[in-house]
């Protein structure tokens, strides 16, 4: 069994214990649902609640604090295409990865990673990619090959990302990762990629389950909910990466924990594993992730550099925190239950307008029935007394004749 339902079985049951003994201590017992201490805040070993208020920092609970990941790359790749062709054979032509750093709720454009990449089955790119993507001919002809790109990535992975931090990639979709580099350079050009490539998140379908109840929509739609306009241009790799990261910083603000990891399978022959970085997936494939584990497996690949990495990113995250205090009120983060308990009002408060209007129009279609009604009563009414009368005038005038002829000799 993987470690992730291992913890999450045991977390269970510990939670189910919790509460029956909560009901029989009247709710004197402290729940430690994280860790000793009952806290599961990111600063909580340095600074408690009362302390944080008073140095304005921001309390345990914010949101950036319940992240499991200390940074995530987003990546949004281009690749070459052709209009009306589904069986077009793609290749990478872009490769974006800008960084986030979680904890502060930075997107690092300046430490990003980002390269184009040259074509090797169809070199020359269709006047459609160059105007979706804006790459021209002349800038993937000097770019490097798809090896070549994956191997200067690397290069600024371990360069720029700190030892000890618990990294992960990001993707709007499962295109990127799936589609492009697994499907089309793994399995069909047999293009060797680290194995860091094959688990990320998936910021489209964790918003769709947490912030539109089930129902996956595009970049767009996604930053106008969050009250973000896109920033760039559409179908520029790196523009598109840019602002999916914003929207994930914004997801994660408003109280979304990106817990679920997306895996690949690795059965085949040409991954290979980046020394020194873990891998945080499922034995089972992809799932949610317990937060624990994934400390524990950083913890057993990092070994002292988790620890020295902790407490460094901790004092540089505190004295960030404290510079831009108005970015870390809780008050400004809207949490997911508000957010969730807003949208159940409104839904509420359609339901009750629609069913006001159907009594409404029920109303009306009941008082015209009734208006018909009692204007065909009328009529019927006066068309009887109109009757009764021409028959009472009849009946008199031969009774007046019959009555003239009796008096006349």
């Amino acid at each position: 069994m993987s470690p992730h339902n291992k913890r999450g079985k045991a977390k269970a049951a510990a939670s189910k214990q919790n509460r029956a003994d909560r009901r029989q201590h009247s709710g004197t017992t402290q729940n430690h649902h994280f860790r000793k201490g009952g806290s599961s805040s990111y600063l909580s070993t340095a600074t408690d609640s009362k302390q944080n208020r008073v140095q304005h920092t921001f309390s345990d609970i914010d949101p950036l604090d319940k992240q499991i990941f200390d940074y995530i790359i987003v990546v949004d790749v281009e690749a070459t295409c052709e209009e009306h062709d589904d069986n077009y054979p793609h290749e990478v032509i872009e490769i974006p990865g800008v960084l986030i750093n979680v904890r502060t709720g930075q997107v690092d454009r300046a430490n990003s990673f980002h390269t184009y990449v040259k074509p090797w089955r169809n070199p020359t790119l269709t006047r459609f990619c160059t105007q979706l993507t804006g790459i021209t001919q002349k800038t993937v002809d000097a770019a490097p090959t798809i090896t070549e790109a994956i191997a200067l990535f690397e290069k600024w992975y371990t360069k720029t990302i700190p030892r000890g931090a618990k990294t992960i990639f990001a993707a709007d979709g499962p295109w990127d990762f799936k589609s492009f580099f697994y499907e089309h350079h793994v399995l069909r050009d047999h293009v060797a990629f680290p194995s860091i490539f094959y688990e990320y998140l998936d910021i489209r379908t964790t918003f769709a389950h947490r912030l539109n109840h089930g129902v996956p929509i595009k970049l767009d739609a996604m930053l106008r909910r969050m009250n973000l306009k896109f920033d760039g241009r559409p179908h520029n790799g790196f523009d598109d990466a840019y602002n999916i990261a914003r929207l994930a910083v914004a997801m994660m603000r408003a109280g979304c924990v990106f817990d679920f990891v997306l895996a690949i399978p690795m059965d085949d022959p040409y991954h290979y594993r980046l020394e020194g970085y873990p891998l945080y997936r499922r034995e089972e494939g992809s799932g949610h992730v317990d937060r624990d584990v994934v400390e524990d497996i950083a913890k057993q690949c990092f070994g002292r550099d988790y620890f020295k990495f902790g407490q460094t990113h901790r004092e540089a995250v505190r004295a960030y925190r404290l510079e831009h205090s108005k970015e870390f009120s809780n008050a400004n983060a809207m949490t997911l239950k508000r957010r969730h308990d807003r949208a159940l009002t409104r839904r509420r408060q359609r339901m009750w307008r629609l069913l006001m209007l159907g009594l409404i129009a029920v109303l009306l279609v009941a008082a015209a029935y009734v208006l018909e009604v009692h204007h065909r009563a009328a009529a019927w009414l006066r068309a009887a007394v109109m009757t009764g009368s021409r028959k009472g005038a009849t009946a008199e005038h031969t009774r007046s004749d019959s009555t003239t002829a009796n008096v006349a000799p």
